[in-house]
């Protein structure tokens, strides 16, 4: 059974060319039958169980940090919604503003020191390394389905984002020295890492890693992650970054009513994910610049300033003349633009190769909407805070600007 991959590899590759020898959903059986070759029974009920849970932790996930956020900034809850937003403050947010001496309190005291930002991504980039890679592996076993490839698409555009914000907190940002974020605020940012990858992987991407979860934890070693990578593997990713490749550019090629829909989807989903990254870089290097060097001396020696407010200057430029936090309604465009990829790369395809209904667009919007919008509720309480923040610490700070979306937030 050693070469049972390459056999399952070289039978879909087969079948795929010529579909009509044996029907997709026959294949879809096959398949999974050979790929539990060698497994016991309990082994196979471990991964679906898992599966299965997984799939329920992360959609709760993202239900239960969407409904916090909004909790928190309209303030619904007054008691719960103080404490949320105690808990949400990080940087120079988390400096004063104490009137009901919530800092004396225990709980305020289990912080972490602000540059621990950094572990979220460090998270983010190799946990969605693992799941990319099993997502081009079902590229190269399902690659006429675009679902399958949009779903890999989407993965590849995240990992090219979250190696960005690795290297700009690593060593872009300047993180304040005394800047605390609470415990709890931190393991969420680490959750949130581990769950964004699962929600943009395809069902079959991600039933994948969770298999191979399931085997790392009953072996005892995480290197079963990505066990066992032989040459068949690395080949089949290989075959199945070109056809992500291919996808990016022509849509699948593919034609009719469907694959116009597609490709205007995954054209502006890439575009507005280039825009949103292009757009957060800069103003990230720009916030930097405020926090050293000339400029922000000659900045901040103009006004009298006290406390965090000393270190900070007022950032100018761009979407900065319209707002306080260009660089959060760049990051909800750029999410904006990951998910419109992966909802709808599917758009009349959905299925075709796996013969298992159900994995279009809709499925897929199901699975990325509560993130997208568990994003946009978290980071518009992040952009409001800041804003007040800026005109209560700043008398310089113009006053016209909007926290995040000019006439909305």
């Amino acid at each position: 059974h050693g070469s049972c991959d390459r056999y399952v590899y070289l039978a879909r590759r087969i079948v795929l060319d010529d579909s009509k020898k044996l029907s997709a959903f026959d294949l879809h059986e096959f398949l999974h039958d050979c790929c539990y070759l060698g497994r016991s029974e309990a082994a196979v009920a471990t991964t679906a169980s898992m599966s299965i849970q997984a799939s329920r932790v992360v959609n709760g996930f993202w239900l239960i940090f969407f409904g916090l956020s909004v909790v928190a900034d309209l303030n619904l809850v007054p008691g719960l919604s103080g404490f949320l937003r105690a808990v949400a403050k990080r940087g120079k947010d988390d400096e004063g503003d104490d009137p009901a001496g919530k800092r004396r309190r225990p709980w305020w005291q289990v912080t972490v020191p602000h540059g621990w930002f950094t572990h979220f991504y460090v998270v983010g980039v190799l946990w969605n390394a693992v799941a990319l890679f099993h997502s081009l592996i079902e590229c190269a076993w399902a690659g006429s389905d675009p679902s399958v490839v949009g779903a890999a698409l989407a993965s590849t555009l995240f990992q090219a984002h979250v190696t960005r914000r690795l290297y700009e907190s690593a060593f872009v940002s300047i993180h304040r020295p005394g800047g605390r974020m609470h415990v709890v605020g931190y393991l969420i940012g680490v959750v949130y890492y581990i769950c964004v990858p699962l929600t943009l992987a395809h069902p079959l991407a991600a039933a994948a890693v969770v298999g191979s979860v399931a085997d790392a934890w009953r072996r005892g070693s995480i290197a079963y992650l990505l066990e066992p990578i032989d040459g068949t593997k690395l080949e089949a990713a290989a075959d199945g970054a070109r056809h992500v490749l291919k996808f990016a550019f022509t849509a699948s090629g593919r034609s009719g009513v469907g694959a116009l829909m597609s490709g205007f989807c995954v054209a502006g989903g890439v575009y507005a994910w280039w825009v949103g990254n292009a757009h957060q870089h800069r103003y990230h290097v720009a916030l930097a610049e405020l926090r050293g060097g000339e400029k922000r001396r000659e900045n901040v020696e103009k006004k009298e300033r006290e406390g965090a407010a000393k270190e900070y200057g007022v950032p100018r430029g761009g979407w900065f003349e319209r707002v306080s936090c260009p660089h959060y309604a760049a990051e909800v465009l750029l999410y904006a633009g990951i998910c419109a990829v992966a909802c709808g790369s599917g758009f009349g395809a959905g299925g075709i190769a796996t013969g298992v209904a159900g994995f279009g667009p809709a499925v897929a919007a199901a699975r990325t909407t509560p993130m997208l919008a568990s994003v946009g509720a978290n980071l518009s309480l992040a952009a409001r805070r800041n804003h007040e923040w800026y005109l209560r610490h700043m008398p310089d700070y113009p006053k016209g600007r909007w926290a995040m979306i000019p006439g909305i937030l």
